[in-house]
């Protein structure tokens, strides 16, 4: 599935850094594809060391949003591809 509206950049909601290569991003799922919440995207470095439990990926309820899927992207030449989905 794929993410409706494509975001052309992610800023982590953490420290502020551009999510230049992978992070995460909490959705909700749409027959469509997912509606991503892009002020809450968080990037890897702070998915492993500041959310959830350190050194493991964040789950859903670690970056605190009513969003049905945490969905981990990484980025493309077209904006963001999902690679995979927690629900």
């Amino acid at each position: 599935m794929r993410l409706d509206p494509m975001p052309t950049s992610l800023t982590c909601s953490v420290c502020g850094a551009s999510v230049d290569d992978a992070g995460y991003l909490p959705a909700t799922e749409r027959d469509a594809g997912y509606r991503p919440s892009l002020d809450d995207a968080v990037c890897g470095t702070c998915g492993f060391n500041e959310v959830g439990m350190m050194g493991c990926a964040p789950e859903l309820a670690d970056v605190g949003t009513d969003d049905d899927v945490l969905l981990y992207v990484e980025r493309t030449g077209a904006g963001f591809d999902v690679v995979s989905v927690k629900r």
